[in-house]
């Protein structure tokens, strides 16, 4: 693909390399617009705000409500202190409350997921409301998660994880990038369609997650951890200003762990760096260098195990969690990936603020396992068939956001309109090699699920067994121009946003030399509104749109027709409610939410489908984030989801696969008073998850049960008894406190196929920072 023949790339290039060579305007010192958004992106450099004329620590007045900017729940995109954020950029590439925006939204801290002991992204949001994390059980390779009942990000192909508001590379099954927990200062949680901002998006919504930033104050923390299954980490956190200037700052994040996975012949390794730089010349200008640089090695945790044995005794046994039953000497999952991007805002007089935000991924990996999803295992002799993989990939790609925001009136009204250009590029290739052969001499061996004898390599990686599969040379590309009113009235707030995408997906299948291609162009639109009561109520009502484009065409018969893109489309009315006097902010949502275009199996042509299908999700979600008094933080969360396949050749009428009816969490945290055992502070939490369905088909065989689980911590600070040690603390963090066997996943695949959630995970800390 040339620029020549793609005018949609120039245009983004030209955005990108016209960008610095922008005047600086100065702004008129110390003016204070009534608009009902400060400016800061989701990738912003720095927490100023245009309405305040580049100095954060002024007062941003918003018609009916008063925001001062020196409290960290105020910024969008810098460290809360708690567990409750006030301000989000996610929802509208603004700087926002949270009560104003008509749509529901999840804030996880930074020092939320300190006190949980969070490493995992997973983890991090599996105390919200509406989310399914670690769906597709334990994989160390992936982040899996659902959002209203839609995936999220799986190992399959689905990708609505974001970092820094920019879009992360897509790829095959295994060369996709996975980003450190300890480098990120939060995660979002944005639930519904949201196209409208960030183009191609499931429409259960997406993640997003802010990475750690430089900041004027100096600090440096060193931490060291032992974990279950032999596991010990380091990590570092330094930054500050320049020595020899305060208007650059720096911040150096780092972590190395070593250590076994809870699945048997499992190593787990990872390197991880991310530098930062910030340099503000002027009260107008700001810009940020973000690089990432991570190393993973070992093996992998991700098996298909059978659903008799997991879900379903054989001989009144089941396969051991810990049970591995690949090959010790063939599984290995070794990835590399870098980063490199800026975050740049130029302040250019009271009513206009540029911003631009661009980030250069590159990812490698190397994938070797022996996994089940050739056949049924025998129930008597408790034999079960395997395949040999070997799956390589690489994967390049750059993503860039420019826009302009513009903070004016029309008689009564505020506005802070976004009008905006976003582009993303993926150049990606993998090769996965199998061997499913079960006789001959290079057949690959079975093996006993409760008593495993590792046959070892043999002949079964010989390249005359273990050959290509699939073999694929993938670009892709989207270009997105958007444009977005926020607008306030009164106590009356208005979202109405529009954005128009192009799209393409070029892939040259290089086992047959065929060269497929989709460029389906898609419209998208989101509306809603906000009242803010004096009291701290807000409801709110929206509706919003989203699209996905998939890979498939139509029967030879139909033409041979490219699949378009699945559609969404949600209705949502809540409540938020934020007290005066107490730092909370509770959400009540109901929804509904559907996807059609839908693929279904073809009834005149078999082996085809056509997309005639369409399921829908009625919802409800309860959400409260609480600090009572100092030291009382609160996570409670119940979701309710009642799931449909409305139209479709042979389920119309089942439930959706991998949908649990309800959902629901609680988290205590208490740091105890002074007359009491002072510098301990202890948390605790339990999670539920409802039964769901391994198939369309709603086959009972495949039905996963509920399972609850229990969480724990406890934390001492040193510093609150011995001043001398200020600084200094102490933890004991567990996931699955009680260890409990459960099955996350089912599928009608390879014989009926399950996957083991997580086992209990018992971490250790010491952190010392000054």
């Amino acid at each position: 693909m040339t620029i020549r023949r793609n005018p949609h790339l120039a245009l983004a290039l030209a955005c990108l390399l016209g960008a610095p060579f922008l005047p600086v305007v100065a702004a008129s010192p110390g003016a204070v617009d009534e608009t009902p958004a400060a400016a800061v992106p989701a990738s912003g450099a720095s927490a100023s705000s245009p309405d305040s004329a580049g100095s954060a620590s002024q007062a941003t007045v918003l018609p009916g409500i008063e925001v001062t900017g020196d409290r960290p729940q105020d910024n969008a995109i810098a460290s809360v202190s708690g567990f409750v954020a006030g301000r989000t950029a996610t929802a509208t590439k603004t700087n926002t409350s949270l009560v104003e925006i008509p749509q529901s939204l999840t804030v996880v801290t930074r020092d939320e997921m300190d006190k949980r002991g969070v490493q995992r992204l997973t983890e991090a949001i599996s105390y919200v409301a509406g989310v399914q994390s670690e769906f597709q059980g334990i994989d160390s390779r992936n982040d899996t998660l659902t959002i209203r009942g839609f995936k999220a990000s799986d190992s399959g192909g689905s990708n609505n994880v974001y970092l820094d508001g920019l879009r992360t590379l897509n790829g095959g099954q295994w060369t996709r990038a996975q980003f450190d927990t300890f480098g990120l200062e939060r995660i979002e949680v944005l639930k519904g369609p949201s196209a409208v901002l960030f183009g191609q998006v499931s429409p259960g919504g997406l993640v997003n997650s802010v990475s750690k930033r430089p900041s004027v104050e100096s600090h440096t923390e060193i931490g060291v951890q032992a974990s279950s299954h032999n596991t010990v980490q380091g990590t570092l956190d330094i930054g500050g200003a320049s020595p020899a200037s305060d208007k650059v700052q720096f911040r150096l994040v780092g972590l190395v762990r070593d250590g076994d996975a809870e699945v048997d012949h499992t190593e787990l390794r990872r390197t991880f760096f991310a530098p930062s730089l910030s340099w503000n010349p002027t009260e107008k200008t700001s810009i940020t260098f973000l690089a990432q640089y991570q190393d993973d090695s070992g093996g992998s945790t991700y098996q298909f195990l059978p659903a008799n044995g997991t879900l379903h005794s054989v001989n009144g046994r089941k396969i051991s969690p810990s049970t591995f039953l690949g090959e010790p000497d063939w599984n290995n999952y070794d990835r590399t990936q870098y980063s490199l991007g800026y975050a740049l805002e130029q302040i250019l007089n009271d009513t206009f603020t540029f911003r631009q935000n661009f980030r250069y991924t590159h990812v490698e990996t190397d994938y070797k396992a022996v996994v089940g999803g050739v056949g049924a295992v025998n129930t008597t002799t408790g034999m079960w068939p395997r395949r040999f993989m070997w799956g390589t990939g690489e994967s390049d790609g750059f993503a860039v956001d420019t826009h302009l925001q513009a903070n004016f009136d029309t008689g009564p009204l505020a506005h802070a309109v976004l009008a905006g250009i976003d582009y993303f590029h993926t150049d990606w290739n993998d090769v996965n090699r199998e061997n499913r052969l079960q006789t001959g001499p290079g057949a690959v061996p079975p093996i006993n699920i409760f008593d495993p004898v590792y046959s070892g390599v043999g002949n079964a990686t010989n390249p005359l067994y273990l050959l290509p599969r699939s073999s694929s040379d993938v670009t892709e590309w989207q270009t997105g121009v958007y444009l977005q009113d926020q607008a306030s009235w009164k106590n009356l707030r208005a979202t109405l946003g529009a954005r128009y995408d192009w799209t393409d997906n070029k892939t040259l299948n290089r086992l047959s030399g065929v060269t497929s291609e989709m460029d389906p162009g898609k419209f998208t639109w989101r509306a809603g509104l906000t009242w803010l009561f004096d009291n701290g109520l807000a409801p709110y009502a929206s509706y919003s749109t989203s699209f996905e484009p998939v890979s498939g065409s139509t029967a030879p018969a139909r033409g041979s027709n490219p699949f378009d893109p699945t559609e969404g489309e949600q209705y949502e009315v809540g409540l938020k409610y934020k007290p005066a006097g107490l730092n909370a902010l509770f959400t009540a949502s109901v929804y509904q939410l559907t996807q059609t275009n839908v693929s279904t199996p073809d009834p005149l042509y078999a082996g085809y489908q056509v997309q005639t299908g369409e399921v829908r999700i009625r919802g409800v979600e309860l959400e409260g984030r609480v600090s009572f008094f100092k030291g009382f933080d609160a996570i409670a969360t119940w979701t309710w989801m009642d799931s449909g396949i409305t139209k479709d050749t042979n389920n119309k009428g089942n439930e959706m696969t991998a949908v649990p009816d309800t959902m629901a969490s609680l988290w205590l945290d208490y740091t105890l008073p002074e007359s009491f055992l002072e510098g301990f502070n202890v948390g605790a939490g339990v999670r539920y998850v409802g039964k769901t369905w391994g198939d369309n088909t709603n086959n009972p065989a495949l039905r996963v049960p509920d399972y609850t689980l229990f969480d724990a911590a406890i934390r001492y600070d040193f510093g609150k008894k011995f001043p001398s040690f200020k600084g200094a603390s102490v933890a004991l963090t567990a996931s699955n406190l009680a260890d409990k066997t459960y099955v996350a996943t089912s599928s009608a695949g390879g014989g009926g196929v399950a996957w083991y959630g997580s086992g209990r995970n018992v971490s250790l800390s010491f952190r010392y920072a000054w």
